[in-house]
């Protein structure tokens, strides 16, 4: 309790607060605009944290998390266009309500369903973590390669339809994380004689290259013209207490399957809202009605979307592992400050992570009135030319990252991995394993190196200690499962397709 008061006690400074409100109008508006989203928006304000404390740079990244999702479901309801995939079961029956003349009954309720979300996993977040992190002191060498081993087998479920892809995109991530100096020998590695990369490829340079960079690429190949667009009228936006209440149980089944979703590494925030429509759907006494105005089509996806936020940094907190891109984006964050996750950020860094708990909670409580006023201005925020706010963006990402270490390297950093994230996308590649293995990579050879050190050569600790041996079962079967399910499916398939050419 003493170190939650702590955590407050920072989050009351102005800075922070300021930090707070600026992240949540900013993630609120790139989350509105069709073809950006919160991980570009994290990405790119990362290097801008560096003028910043740890606890008002962590606030402000929070923020933009929080609002950016819940800004995707505006231009689901008034345009039918989804600000991410994640969005998309919130069009199903969001755009019909606006179309049906409801357009700010259906914002109203994505408002207060994002925040009910948001604030139900920032508990979750306060009171798992540290437990989780007490549970981790325990951990050596030995079980920290088996936390990054599990965190690496999620590539598997995170390839999107193709889990070859998603394998090699790993496999291009663990490559390119060998690249610096030995931990051990000290001796350079596929640094082609450059000094530049002694200390390996830069995190964040890296992450605003796939994510900045590759959406001004997307949003310029697609020409997309949002502002020529009709928009339908919004009226009040308040829902009234009634239906409040009437849509409280579906708030805490999205929000229970949004947390646990984010929590699990790999899944991914689409099927944290599928999953709570579908459910809602099933469990609802009129299902037809979905798909044609029904506020718990709304309700159920918003709520599972801002849930995930506060799932998905438990991992990473208590044990430093990332589940999925936007949480290695706070790892590169937080490690731009030079602090470890971890059970050492609860000892080294308690005012710093319990300010960041209390920091997760006042952003979701402020989302819904800031972002009730906000709801507008949006003819004015759609209105922006995609050409002229593309390259304000790339100004933006070469200056912030210039502004790190005053090294042009890291700008040519931001555009190789620009045209590599961008080549994923053109060939449908999945970004997320390569994150997540440039991240762990590290990670996961360095604690095995001091694990074999510590054991003499043997591999013996992977199977003598306990909690090794559980978490590597689990890495195991996540890795296989997706892979055998794939195989499985490829099967059926090739024997209904030869089935229907025999019947021929």
């Amino acid at each position: 309790m003493y170190n939650l008061l702590l955590g407050v006690q920072n989050v009351m400074q102005p800075e922070v607060l300021l930090a707070l409100f600026g992240g949540t109008v900013f993630g609120f508006v790139v989350g509105v605009m069709p073809g950006l989203t919160g991980n570009m928006a994290i990405a790119l304000s990362v290097p801008f944290t560096f003028a910043m404390s740890p606890v008002a740079g962590l606030a402000f990244l929070s923020a933009i998390y929080c609002s950016a999702m819940f800004g995707g479901a505006v231009t689901s309801i008034l345009l039918g266009i989804p600000g991410t995939i994640s969005n998309f079961p919130t069009i199903l029956d969001g755009y019909p309500m606006a179309k049906a003349g409801k357009a700010g009954t259906a914002l109203g309720i994505a408002t207060i369903s994002s925040a009910f979300g948001g604030l139900f996993s920032a508990v979750v977040l306060m009171s798992l973590t540290p437990m989780l992190a007490d549970f981790a002191l325990q951990f050596g060498p030995a079980e920290y390669f088996a936390i990054a081993a599990l965190g690496l087998s999620c590539i598997a479920n995170i390839g999107g339809g193709s889990v070859l892809k998603g394998l090699l995109a790993g496999a291009i991530g663990l490559l390119i994380a060998c690249i610096g100096m030995d931990p051990q020998t000290g001796y350079a590695r596929y640094t082609f004689g450059s000094i530049n990369l002694l200390d390996g490829v830069g995190l964040v340079p890296a992450l605003i290259g796939i994510f900045a960079v590759v959406s001004v690429l997307k949003s310029a190949e697609e020409c997309k013209k949002v502002q020529a667009v009709s928009m339908p009228d919004v009226s009040s936006l308040w829902i009234g207490w009634r239906q409040c209440a009437s849509l409280l149980p579906t708030w805490l089944r999205g929000s229970v399957i949004g947390t646990v979703i984010g929590i699990i590494p790999g899944p991914g925030t689409s099927v944290a809202t599928f999953m709570a429509y579908d459910m809602e759907k099933k469990i609802s006494a009129d299902p037809d009605t979905f798909g044609k105005g029904n506020p718990k089509g709304v309700a159920a996806p918003e709520s599972a979307n801002n849930a995930l936020a506060g799932g998905s940094l438990v991992p990473l907190l208590a044990l430093g592992v990332p589940g999925n891109a936007t949480s290695a984006l706070f790892l590169g964050a937080i490690m731009f400050h030079g602090i470890r996750t971890g059970p050492v950020f609860f000892i080294e860094h308690p005012d710093v992570i319990y300010g960041l708990f209390a920091a997760f909670f006042i952003a979701n409580l402020i989302m819904a009135p800031l972002g009730l006023f906000l709801l507008r201005y949006m003819k004015a925020v759609l209105s922006i030319p995609e050409s002229l706010l593309g390259g304000i963006i790339l100004a933006f990402c070469a200056t912030g990252v210039f502004a790190i270490r005053g090294n042009p390297f890291d700008v040519l950093v931001v555009i190789v991995f620009g045209l590599l994230g961008y080549l994923f996308y053109k060939i449908d590649m999945p970004t997320a394993p390569l994150i997540i293995a440039i991240v762990l990579g590290p990670m996961a050879e360095t604690n095995l190196r001091m694990a074999l050190v510590v054991s003499r050569g043997s591999w013996n600790f992977l199977y003598t200690r306990p909690i090794t041996l559980a978490m590597m079962i689990i890495a195991v079967l996540s890795f296989c499962i997706p892979l055998f399910s794939a195989i499985l499916s490829k099967y059926k398939t090739g024997r209904a397709a030869n089935k229907d050419a025999a019947g021929k």
